[in-house]
C-alpha cells in the first residue's frame, strides 16, 4: 500500500495513499516524437483527471497526479532518505531566533512568475495569510504565524505564538502562490482554478489537457533550463492497464505497489527497468507501520497496561508480516523507538538499536504478563477474571494489511492472549473509528518527514481529541505528562544537542509504554524505465526519496537527462 506523509486531506489519503495496487485506463501513447522527447509519470489510479488545477484541492488534477510543484514550489525541499540540511528553493537560507519563535527567511533573489511578475516577500505573506483565513486549505498542516513582516522584497520575518522550529519542514514544504492571482480567488480550499489562473514559479506550464492525458512544456520564465522539455500525465483506471504500460515501457516514472515487480516490470526489460534498489525490500522506507493500541478502549481494557503492550509487541512475527503480507516489499521494523531506520539511524538512541527480534519472543510474553501479575488460566493470560481481549480492525481491502492483521490474531493468540481480526470496514468507517477513538487496535501508516514529527504522531497529546472527536494524530489516546514534556522540550530546544536529548526521551517513551507497536517500515513504490532518460535516484545515487509527491517530483524531474 502506498500511504502519505505530507498531505493530510482525507479525500487524497483515499485516493492516494490507499492504492493497493497501480492503475488502469487510457494508452500513454508514444513516449517520443521527432521533436520533443517526452517524459511520461504516473503514480495513481484515476479513470480520467478533472480540469481543476487548485493544488489546494486534496482531488483536482495538479494533486492526484502529484503535479503541484511542476507549478508552484516550496520554500525549501528536503530529502527524508538522509538527514541532510534543507536544499534552497524559494528560499535560500533560514534562521530561528526569539525561542524558536521568530522565523527570518532569505528569499532566493530573480524568481519570477510564469507570467514574467516578480515573485517577493509579498507573495510569502499572502500564502500564510490566506491559509490562515481559510484553515481547510491548509492541508499540509503548515503551522501559521500569528504576524508576517516584509522588510523589503526577498526578506520574511514571521513570529509564532509559540516554538516552531520542530515543525519547520511544514513551514519550508509550503508552496507558495502568487498574490496578483490568488487574490481574488474565494474559498482557495474547493476553487475550481482554471487554466488562466495556472501561474506559477515553478520549471513547467500546461500545455494541453483531456480528461486521458494532460501535458506540460517548459517555462520560459524559469530560473534554469529544465532538459526535460515534456512531461505526459495519463489517466489509468486499474492496476492492471497501468503495470501493462509500465512493463510494456509506456511510462517512465511510476509510484505503484506492483504485484511480483521483479517478474511483471524488471524482467521485462533488465537493461532499462529498474526498481531503487536490487535486492529486497527494493524500495526505500517511507514510514514506520504499527499496530496502534487504544490505551482508553472502552472495549479492550487491558490495553491501558503498558505490560500488556510490551508483550504484544514481544509477541509479534515481524519477520513473517513483512515478508508474507508485503511481499519482501517491506523490512521488518528493528527498534522499539519507532523511528524510521535507516532514514533516522543518526537520531536513533544507541540502547534501542536492534533491540526488537523479528520473530516472536514466548519467553518475554511470559515474562512481562507475570510480572505484572496476569496467569494462565484455561490457556488465556487472565487478571481479575478477564482475558486481554481485543480486535484488530483493518479493511480487508488492504490486503496486506488484512494479511497482517489475521497473522498477529493468530499468532497472539498461541501466545494466550484473546484477539479477534476484523476486516468489515471501507477506508471510511476504519478511519472514523480511529481518529475519533472507537476502536482498540489497528495496523496504520506513520506520518512526519523527519524524526521527530514521526515520534510526535504517535507521542504528543496535543494531537489527539476526547474519544467521539477526530484527533490528528495520537490514535491510542496516550498522554502522559512525561510524553508532553519531552515534546515541548524539544520544540523549545536551543541546540543540537538538546534536540537530540528530547528525541532520546520520547524514544525511550515509545519503548517503555509502547502505544504503537512498530511492525515494519512501509515502502516508497517508485520505477523508473532510463530508456529514455537518465539521472534517476537509486540506492547508489539516493539524492531524493522518489516517494511519489509533487516537490519530489520536480526535484528529480530537474535532475533528469534526455539520452541521446
Amino acid at each position: 500500500m502506498s500511504r502519505p506523509t505530507a498531505w493530510r486531506t482525507a479525500a487524497l489519503v483515499a485516493a492516494i495513499g490507499l492504492g493497493i495496487t497501480s492503475c488502469t485506463g487510457s494508452g500513454a501513447g508514444p513516449a517520443t516524437s521527432a521533436k520533443v522527447r517526452t517524459l511520461v509519470v504516473e503514480s495513481n489510479p484515476v479513470p480520467s483527471f478533472t480540469e481543476n488545477y487548485n493544488p489546494f484541492d486534496g482531488n483536482s488534477f495538479v494533486t492526484v497526479a502529484n503535479a503541484r510543484s511542476l507549478v508552484w514550489e516550496p520554500l525549501f525541499q528536503f530529502n527524508t532518505l538522509t538527514e541532510q540540511d534543507p536544499i534552497p528553493w524559494l528560499a535560500q537560507s533560514h534562521a530561528w531566533s526569539n525561542g524558536n519563535r521568530t522565523l527570518t527567511l532569505a528569499l532566493t533573489p530573480g524568481v519570477k512568475w510564469s507570467d514574467g511578475q516578480a515573485f517577493s516577500s509579498a507573495d510569502v505573506k499572502f500564502t500564510f495569510e490566506m491559509l490562515k483565513a481559510n484553515p481547510a486549505a491548509n492541508g499540509g498542516g503548515a503551522p501559521l504565524p500569528s504576524a508576517i513582516e516584509t522588510p523589503d522584497a526577498d526578506t520574511v520575518v514571521m513570529t509564532f505564538d509559540g516554538p516552531q522550529k520542530a515543525n519547520f519542514v511544514g513551514i519550508a514544504n509550503q508552496l507558495i502562490v502568487p498574490r496578483h492571482v490568488w487574490s481574488t480567488v474565494k474559498d482557495p480550499a474547493t476553487a475550481v482554478i482554471t487554466a488562466d489562473q495556472l501561474i506559477g514559479t515553478g520549471p513547467y506550464l500546461l500545455e494541453k489537457f483531456t480528461g486521458q492525458n494532460v501535458t506540460f512544456k517548459v517555462n520560459p520564465q524559469f530560473r534554469e533550463t529544465p532538459t526535460v522539455k515534456r512531461i505526459s500525465f495519463p489517466a489509468y483506471a486499474t492496476n492492471d492497464a497501468a503495470t501493462l504500460a509500465l512493463s510494456s515501457g509506456e511510462i517512465d516514472l511510476a509510484g505503484n505497489n506492483v504485484t511480483n515487480v521483479l517478474n511483471s516490470f524488471v524482467a521485462k526489460n533488465p537493461q532499462h527497468h529498474h526498481l531503487f534498489q536490487k535486492d529486497a525490500p527494493y524500495f526505500p522506507a517511507s514510514n514506520t507501520v504499527s499496530l496502534f493500541l487504544n490505551t482508553r478502549s472502552a472495549n479492550a481494557p487491558a490495553l491501558a497496561d503498558p505490560a500488556v503492550r510490551r508483550a504484544i509487541s514481544a509477541g509479534m512475527n515481524r519477520k513473517a508480516y513483512a515478508s508474507q503480507c508485503e511481499t519482501d516489499y517491506a523490512l521488518p521494523a528493528t527498534s522499539s523507538s519507532g523511528l524510521l531506520l535507516p532514514n533516522d539511524a543518526k537520531a536513533l538512541d544507541p540502547s534501542l538499536k536492534d533491540d526488537l527480534k523479528p520473530e516472536a519472543d514466548p519467553a518475554a510474553v511470559d515474562s512481562l504478563l507475570t510480572a505484572a501479575g496476569w496467569s494462565r488460566t484455561g490457556g488465556k493470560w487472565t487478571k481479575d477474571g478477564k482475558t486481554i481481549k481485543f480486535t484488530i480492525i483493518d479493511p480487508n481491502s488492504f490486503t496486506d494489511y488484512w494479511c497482517a492483521a489475521q497473522a498477529m490474531a493468530k499468532d497472539l493468540n498461541a501466545l494466550g492472549f484473546d484477539v479477534d481480526a476484523d476486516g468489515a470496514f471501507d477506508f471510511n468507517s476504519w478511519n472514523t473509528a480511529i481518529t475519533t477513538g472507537k476502536y482498540d487496535a489497528a495496523i496504520h501508516w506513520g506520518q512526519g518527514g523527519t524524526a521527530y514529527q514521526r515520534l510526535q504522531y504517535v507521542l504528543d497529546p496535543r494531537m489527539g481529541a476526547e474519544t467521539g472527536k477526530v484527533a490528528a494524530g495520537n490514535f491510542s489516546k496516550y498522554g502522559p505528562d512525561k510524553s508532553l514534556d519531552a515534546v515541548r522540550s524539544f520544540e523549545s530546544a536551543a541546540d543540537p544537542a538538546a534536540e537530540q536529548a528530547a528525541l532520546r526521551t520520547l524514544q525511550q517513551i515509545m519503548a517503555q509504554d509502547v502505544p504503537a507497536v512498530p511492525v515494519f517500515y512501509g515502502p516508497a513504490w517508485y520505477e523508473y524505465n532510463d530508456t529514455r532518460f537518465t539521472g534517476w535516484p537509486s540506492e547508489s545515487d539516493p539524492y531524493m526519496n522518489p516517494s511519489p509527491n509533487s516537490q519530489a517530483y520536480e526535484y528529480i524531474i530537474l535532475r533528469l537527462t534526455p539520452r541521446d
